[in-house]
């Protein structure tokens, strides 16, 4: 037996109740105590590392008591369990929520974009061209966590606009550390934020560049229209927002100082 269309909303509603009570709870401890409490965070590859792990952190540090889940896995899945009132909020790439059946259900709010890395083997032939060109990165196979953080044909584009033929990504693994792992091949190239690469690339023997423009993030903070976001929630989503701005100001003071060119 499946609940009617009636049925499934006054679930909804009822669920919506039985959150803004607990909200309310919730609020009243944190503002009596300081502590306790829980969210629950959907991320997608991109922001999982370094942002979500950042903010995670800075939670850690300025409330100890506070109980954070952050679950990673496909923008598809993660809104669905959003729209489930499974997740308080998500981080994901804007564009997974506009497409997504559940556009019509859920806000979003930018966050600051962060330039996207190319990164390669030290020995990989890239890395030997001071600057090379769309045609030159697309001879390579990319690797990239699926799904795509970033659109497909968006990607495709911009790396390489007369080559519609590009095959991206040429292989998918489970996350960007993945990706990270598969490029020390020497033959495959990869995609993640600089600031990740900035962190991971001297430790691992891969060098990297700012992919060039348009090769950005796009990510968002993506919420439940309607639904009241507990003192927890709020907590944790003023955290992502500060984490996000410092790394998009680090990433800033990067740039001017180390240039275009390959760095290691």
């Amino acid at each position: 037996m499946e609940p009617t269309d009636a049925a499934e909303a006054l679930i909804a509603h009822a669920v919506d109740a039985v959150s803004s009570a607990r909200t309310l709870v919730e609020s009243a401890r944190l503002l009596r105590d300081g502590e306790g409490g829980s969210v629950a965070i959907g991320t997608g590859p991109y922001p999982a590392r370094p942002l979500m792990t950042r903010a995670v952190r800075k939670l850690s540090t300025e409330r100890p008591g506070l109980q954070v889940s952050v679950v990673g896995g496909a923008a598809s899945d993660l809104l669905a369990a959003l729209v489930r009132r499974d997740l308080d909020f998500v981080v994901c790439d804007t564009s997974k929520a506009e497409e997504s059946s559940f556009a019509a259900e859920i806000d979003s709010e930018p966050l600051p974009a962060e330039p996207l890395a190319l990164v390669v083997g030290a020995d990989h032939p890239l890395a030997g061209i001071p600057e090379p060109s769309p045609a030159q990165v697309t001879a390579h196979p990319f690797v990239l966590p699926p799904p795509a953080p970033v659109g497909r044909r968006v990607l495709t584009r911009s790396l390489d606009p007369a080559n519609r033929s590009t095959r991206v990504p040429f292989y998918e693994v489970e996350s960007t550390a993945a990706c990270l792992e598969v490029v020390a091949d020497q033959r495959s190239v990869t995609l993640i934020p600089v600031s990740l690469a900035r962190q991971e690339c001297p430790m691992r023997g891969l060098v990297f560049r700012t992919a060039g423009p348009g090769q950005a993030t796009h990510d968002g903070i993506h919420v439940l229209r309607g639904r009241t976001p507990g003192a927890s929630a709020r907590i944790a989503r003023d955290a992502v927002l500060t984490q996000a701005s410092a790394i998009a100001a680090e990433d800033r003071r990067w740039q001017r100082i180390a240039g275009t060119g390959w760095q290691r």
